[in-house]
């Protein structure tokens, strides 16, 4: 029998990040996932596995199989192209899209774990707002305000005064006092002078708000560490990670856990799992320091004869086996949009082969990281507006046939990112799904793909591009607030992270931390002796045992 302090089921980015974490500190770690591949719900893949991940979900057979039945609850609806491509290993099809903000605790995370030295990066180059059938360019800093013609000289002293407030600690400013909760957009028109125009740009562009109810106080957070994460490593403040991104960062915290000594077991799914009686002993050699000699689970795996035994598990929501769980488990809180009532988001994955172009920008220098040298982004057509990486918001309301109460994010991705091969876009598309929403991905998403297909058109007279290939999808979001009812304080259930572009791996650096200090709260009620003084792979400024982590 293997025995382990910590069996971690699922290898998405928020399990993969702690146990890294816990291997570092010391304790053996056995890390599961019933998938073939690294990421769960954040991985990457290639045409053909993006396909066979499709048919698993949607073929509605899943009768003995808790995993695929909570898959497809959580992606309730999937149609792609019946059609592979050539050249598919060549794709990374990130299933969660997201930008990594330069400043923040993903960076943090990768400097101070190792892991940014098992991956790539480059700049977003680009942020556009769609208005009027053009994308424009976001002012993104001081510098691209004085440089923009589009804005009217009083206009821009103030998007000015606004720019500098946003990047100041105006958490007890007399612009705020009171206004916290007060609609970001409405704040920007009152208390700015903001014409509509600019305070659409700032909240859905810049502070990447989804819908105009959101408030104040977290788009303004937002908006200043975007601000200040500018320059650190070029002119945008936003990275774009190699590979399809999150599933890529998720194998390299893997890969630190592995040289740390943490056992790694793909495509085997957990059979059964057992609650040792109290004071049984197991003939085990301890881990280190004094002998750990009674273990309190056994973990039964797929075709392995061989049994685990650990005294923490942590597992995915989706992954937890039934027999730890006396209720029907729910996810951790979404925060951040308190004033939703959330259900899902709708997406698209479409892959072209014709580049996309921006309308002709007034500035002299673009704002959001076309100033990248050649090292940095070598495939860059910039000079004639074509983009390699981009981010395109559509504002509610900006396009005839599209949502009226939610933006609408795309991310665009090249060649230049690792993602595709030469000459090949990924488009990845993504809508808010409230209550109300009724339609298929389908019909909500087409007019956007429609829309950044005529962006492909460099003579009126031609006809968009047509998608290579297309996957829709539904993903439901977790629950507000549900806690999990009467689990063992030794099981522990990942949360789930913010599902937003700018957001979501920011989110899971801080949950994935929030989790290790729960898992050493739970190791310590079995008298390890590493839980005193332990060294954690972030940074010492950062969270401390004990801290609030659900803020």
């Amino acid at each position: 029998m293997e025995c382990v302090d910590v069996i971690i089921l699922g290898t998405g980015l928020t399990e993969s990040i702690t146990a890294a974490a816990l291997s570092k500190a010391g304790f053996k770690v056995a890390h599961i996932d019933v998938n073939p591949y690294y990421g769960s719900n954040e991985a990457s893949l290639s045409v053909d596995e993006l396909v066979q991940w499709a048919t698993e979900r949607s073929s509605g057979d899943h009768d003995h199989d808790a995993y695929m039945q909570a898959q497809a609850a959580t992606f309730p609806y999937i149609s792609t192209s019946a059609s592979t491509l050539p050249q598919s290993r060549q794709y990374a099809i990130s299933l969660a899209p997201s930008i990594i903000p330069s400043i923040g605790p993903l960076i943090s995370s990768l400097i101070s774990s190792g892991v940014a030295r098992y991956g790539g990066y480059r700049l977003l180059e680009r942020v556009g707002i769609y208005e009027s059938g053009k994308v424009r360019d976001v002012p993104g800093s001081k510098e691209d305000v004085f440089k923009n013609k589009d804005i009217s000289l009083v206009d821009k002293r103030r998007l000015m005064r606004f720019l500098v407030f946003a990047a100041s600690e105006f958490e007890d400013s007399k612009e705020l006092a009171g206004k916290g909760d007060v609609p970001f957009v409405e704040f920007l028109r009152a208390t700015f002078s903001l014409k509509d125009n600019l305070a659409s740009v700032i909240a859905y562009a810049l502070a990447f708000c989804v819908v105009a109810s959101e408030p104040t106080l977290p788009a303004l957070r937002r908006i200043r560490s975007y601000l200040r994460a500018g320059g650190r490593y070029g002119s945008s403040p936003f990275l774009v990670g190699h590979y399809g991104g999150a599933g890529e960062i998720a194998q390299g915290f893997c890969r630190v856990a592995a040289v740390a000594g943490g056992i790694y077991i793909l495509g085997k799914r957990v059979m059964a799992v057992q609650t040792v009686p109290p004071n049984t002993s197991v003939d085990v050699q301890p881990t280190s320091g004094e002998p750990i000699t009674s273990f309190k689970y056994t973990v039964e795996l797929e075709d392995l004869p061989e049994k685990l035994s650990c005294n923490v598990i942590i597992s995915s929501s989706d992954l937890l086996p039934p027999e730890l769980c006396p209720s029907a488990p729910t996810h951790v809180e979404l925060p951040s949009l308190p004033v939703l009532d959330l259900t899902g988001m709708l997406r698209c994955i479409a892959i072209i082969d014709s580049p996309i172009s921006f309308a002709v920008s007034s500035q002299t220098t673009q704002g959001s990281g076309s100033k990248e040298d050649s090292s940095t982004s070598p495939h860059d057509d910039n000079s004639h507006g074509k983009i390699d990486t981009a981010v395109i918001v559509f504002p509610p309301a900006s396009l005839p046939g599209g949502s009226v109460t939610s933006s609408v994010q795309a991310m665009v991705t090249g060649e230049g990112s690792m993602s595709t091969p030469s000459g090949k876009w990924i488009i990845y598309i993504s809508m808010l799904c409230c209550v109300e929403t009724t339609g298929t991905p389908e019909t909500m998403l087409h007019p956007y793909l429609e829309a950044i297909l005529g962006l492909t058109v460099s003579v009126p007279a031609d006809p968009p591009s047509t998608p290579l290939f297309t996957t829709y999808y539904s993903q439901v979001l977790p629950a507000a607030n549900a806690p999990h009812d009467g689990l063992d304080p030794s099981v522990l259930v990942s949360p789930s992270p913010q599902p937003f572009l700018s957001e979501i791996l920011d989110s899971t650096a801080d949950k994935a931390e929030a989790l290790f200090w729960k898992a050493i709260s739970a190791l310590k009620s079995f008298h390890y002796p590493q839980v005193d003084g332990i060294e954690t792979i972030w940074p010492s400024d950062t969270v401390q045992e004990g801290e609030d982590q659900d803020e």
